[in-house]
């Protein structure tokens, strides 16, 4: 028979030249998996232990950096047949090298640690990417404190920030379970750390005292450095007066002791414990008490002059009415009148002091560092205004201010962290989404970001360093919908809505709570439930109702 290569077909058709490019990757690793398992073509065994793994050169080398370095370098283990490795799972590294030859693994709750460490020391990155993306799926208050250490010690920052916005939402079940309390000292500090300013002081104290407890005899010596990150004048005072104060641990500690007596005392000073309702459409000259211990009303002296759209506030325990509306006979009729009311008097009584250079109706009006600030309001001619002036107690005078950049009415006027807030409202044409903020140490107005919905004839107030708007006017109909202000980042987002929507109401913050009373509805029917917010449920629940229609009234917390 002749040899092929004395045959040539060159010039017999016109055919063209063909290339085949066939993907046998598969097959070949099938071969390479199916002889390694035949201990076939192996050249080094891995061994952990007691366990012994054949392999391939050339196959580590392909999936695995560690490998790869070991035997492209002059390193010892390159000559060699047999190779050791300490301190790795044995399990876990058998499956990395049957992934390998497979490209298949199977991860679950029970591998995915051991798995992630040896891919890590192996610098096997797909598989450990994989670990990752199924540890963020997966993150509970029972297992996140662990996933927390992997991100720690295996450098892999999507786990540590998944932790960080995890526990911050779910942070009352993560130190309620044993994970968080058998965490040591150290990892105690970097959770308080990394929700520091994010949680409440209750949760806080909570959180440190489920620890410290959970193993008195080697905690309790370390309280006193985690008791650092509980703000004791920021606990609300139920904990304050019901909890801390009989821990016998808190008492021990004669630095915290002091704080917490301090916190104690400026907490009795403080905390309010009653709502004063001012005049209104119904109750000209009517001033009542709402008792939140008893839930009971009661008389206090009447304004020697009645009125409603009045603003009204409190400094060192005196009760000021400021201008609002006379309702004459049923007219209008914009006023400057003020007076003030002594509360720690033995023999309550109004007094007159000096009026405000601007007769103002529906104005907004708030005390910032000792001195009450108003802004806006309708005049004596039913005319929008962005005048402003401010009340210097010592002086019995009213000084003139910098106009809000948009004249309003039926607007909120709020103080923050030495700043003023003025939202909403009424410009004469429309009601108002948008928020200005005013610097009283440059007398400058400066926009902020507007809230979501248009409002006019809301409360707003701030509560643990957010701001509130409630209720109100949208142009179209009464709203019961709440949105909350964060400073920080210049953004407005809802809350729960009220149980009934209310327009002219009422609202101040006592014992770290928000309350709401009186109003109109959709109906233009009086409401007469008092409602109570509890940010840290965001709930509202009606706590008990007015014996009188309450509207266009102000409201403090005393």
């Amino acid at each position: 028979m002749a040899m092929a290569g004395t045959f040539s077909i060159d010039g017999t058709c016109s055919v063209k030249e063909q290339t085949h490019n066939i993907d046998h990757a598969s097959d070949l690793l099938q071969f390479a998996n199916k002889s390694r398992q035949e201990r076939r073509f192996n050249d080094i065994l891995m061994r952990v232990g007691e366990k012994n793994i054949p392999a391939n050169k050339m196959v580590l080398s392909c999936y695995s950096k560690y490998f790869n370095t070991m035997f492209e370098t002059e390193m010892e283990e390159k000559y060699k047949d047999v190779v050791e490795l300490h301190d790795l799972d044995a399990e876990s590294l058998e499956k990395l090298v049957d992934f390998m030859y497979t490209g298949k693994i199977n991860i679950n709750t029970n591998n995915v640690c051991d798995l992630l460490a040896v891919s890590d020391f192996l610098k096997i990155h797909s598989v450990k990417k994989l670990c990752i993306e199924y540890l963020l799926t997966t993150v509970s208050p029972q297992n996140c404190c662990t996933i927390q250490a992997l991100g720690d010690r295996f450098a892999i920052p999507e786990l540590t920030d998944k932790f960080n916005k995890f526990v911050v939402e779910n942070f009352q079940q993560v130190v309620s379970g044993d994970q968080f309390k058998k965490l040591s000292k150290d990892d105690v500090i970097k959770l308080l750390q990394s929700t520091h300013g994010k949680v409440s002081s209750d949760l806080i104290y909570t959180a440190v005292m489920n620890w410290v407890k959970f193993d008195l005899a080697s905690n309790e010596s370390y309280l006193g450095e985690v008791i650092d990150f509980v703000d004791f004048y920021e606990l609300s005072p139920k904990m304050l007066e019901d909890v801390v104060s009989v821990e016998p641990l808190i008492r021990k500690l004669r630095g915290t002791d002091c704080s917490f007596q301090d916190a104690l005392v400026e907490h009795a000073k403080k905390t309010e414990r009653s709502l004063l309702s001012l005049g209104g459409i119904h109750t000209l000259t009517t001033v009542t008490k709402f008792d939140l211990r008893t839930n009971q009303w009661s008389q206090l002296p009447d304004l020697p002059v009645g009125r409603d759209d009045a603003a009204a506030v409190v400094i060192d325990d005196v009760l000021y009415s400021i201008a609002g509306d006379l309702n004459t006979d049923g007219k209008f009729t914009a006023t400057n009148i003020v007076h003030r009311m002594k509360l720690n008097e033995k023999v309550l009584k109004w007094e007159k002091v000096a009026s405000m250079n601007v007769k103002r109706r529906v104005l907004g009006a708030a005390v910032l560092n000792g001195t009450i600030f108003a802004f806006g309001g309708s005049d004596e001619n039913n005319t929008t205004v962005s005048s402003g002036e401010s009340y210097v107690v010592s002086l019995n005078k009213w000084i003139q201010l910098k106009p809000m950049k948009i004249e309003r009415y039926g607007h909120c006027l709020v103080a923050h962290n030495g700043h003023l807030y003025s939202l909403g409202g009424h410009d004469g044409k429309q009601n108002l989404c948008s928020v200005e903020r005013y610097d009283p140490l440059s007398d400058e107005w400066k926009d902020v970001a507007p809230m979501q919905t248009p409002r006019s004839r809301f409360v707003a107030v701030v509560l643990n360093n957010a701001i509130y708007a409630i209720g109100g006017y949208d142009g179209k109909q009464r709203l019961k919908s709440v949105e909350k202000y964060n400073v920080d980042n210049d953004t407005w987002v809802y809350v729960a809505d009220m149980n009934k929507e209310r327009s002219s109401h009422a609202a101040c913050v006592a014992q770290n709570k928000i309350y709401v009373v009186g109003g109109g509805d959709s109906n233009f029917k009086i409401v007469k439930s008092i409602e109570c917010y509890d940010d840290q449920t965001d709930k509202w629940s009606v706590v008990g109702k007015t014996k009188v229609y309450l509207t266009w009234h102000s409201m403090v917390a005393v």
